[in-house]
């Protein structure tokens, strides 16, 4: 796949991964490999937004869960428990995730007959935090509350869950947001409009949505998940590819230097005195860093 534009991509990225990562390497990772599956759940989600899509706006939140939330997460095939208390009270998460609805059924016996959810949320991989159709993440809530938006909600759950809930996702519907438990600040996520990749239609813009938010990238193996991955994968390369461009700005910077004191009689320096070419060269870092700031 080419590099895409901001315009065109089928994702926005916040600073969770690396967009560079996630444009050119991903299809490398055998969980990219998956077109058949993925297929049938776009299929899938295109037939239930023709049925749901024109009345998605007019829902409350609950009935959104019901109607849409709930059913996209059976195709993408989790098993979910609805309201589960925290573990240590405080609040209540809309969705508690499941590897499969076989594993909640197994987790809701051990769970029966008594207050305490802490064994519950230990055998779910992901929580879902759920808002009414399109509303805005960010703004205040009127309320008291121990978080001051949608996205800070969600951090606080993720923050006060058992170790195992790496990750969470936040919905109005139409935009699909994931957030880690890494220190990330709320303004750091990984999100899709599910709405409009439906629309377009396009297999490989879907599995943006597909491969990122379905059981398999929550699932743990070897103390790991796939979204663990991509995260790490995403900082190497980040990392390399910052350490590349500073050596080709400096590559330039060099040979820039040198052709300019080989070309400018004012200047006395000599054009294999290493020393005063990197001098040269730091001057003018600094003068490109007043252009820019």
């Amino acid at each position: 796949m080419s590099q895409a534009t901001l315009s065109d991509r089928p994702y926005v990225n916040a600073n969770l991964f690396s967009g560079h990562y996630l444009d050119e390497r991903i299809q490398e990772r055998d969980e990219w490999d998956c077109d058949e599956d993925a297929r049938e759940a776009m299929d899938d989600l295109q037939a239930l937004y023709e049925l749901e899509g024109s009345l998605v706006e007019g829902y409350g939140e609950d009935a959104l869960i019901d109607n849409w939330i709930d059913e996209v997460l059976d195709v993408l095939g989790f098993g979910t428990q609805e309201e589960v208390t925290l573990p240590n009270g405080g609040g209540f998460v809309d969705e508690l995730l499941f590897e499969t609805p076989t594993a909640r059924r197994d987790a809701a016996e051990v769970y029966l007959g008594t207050d305490d959810t802490t064994d519950l949320f230990e055998r779910g991989i992901g929580i879902v935090e759920a808002k009414q159709w399109d509303a805005a993440f960010n703004i205040q809530f009127s309320e008291q509350r121990p978080y001051r938006n949608a996205s800070h909600q969600t951090k606080h759950y993720l923050e006060n869950t058992p170790a195992n809930i790496q990750w969470g996702i936040l919905t109005n519907g139409r935009k699909w947001r994931l957030y880690g438990t890494n220190d990330y600040e709320t303004q750091t996520y990984y999100e899709v409009d599910l709405p409009e990749l439906l629309r377009r239609g396009d297999l490989e813009a879907f599995k943006y949505f597909y491969v990122f938010f379905r059981p398999d990238a929550f699932h743990e193996s070897g103390d790991t998940t796939f979204l663990d991955e991509v995260w790490s994968e995403s900082e190497t390369a980040s990392q390399e590819l910052g350490e590349n461009l500073q050596d080709n700005v400096f590559t330039a910077l060099r040979v820039l230097g040198r052709g300019f004191v080989e070309t400018n009689d004012s200047l006395d320096i000599d054009p294999d005195d290493e020393e005063s070419l990197d001098e040269l060269k730091e001057q003018s870092l600094v003068f490109l860093y007043r252009l820019m700031f």
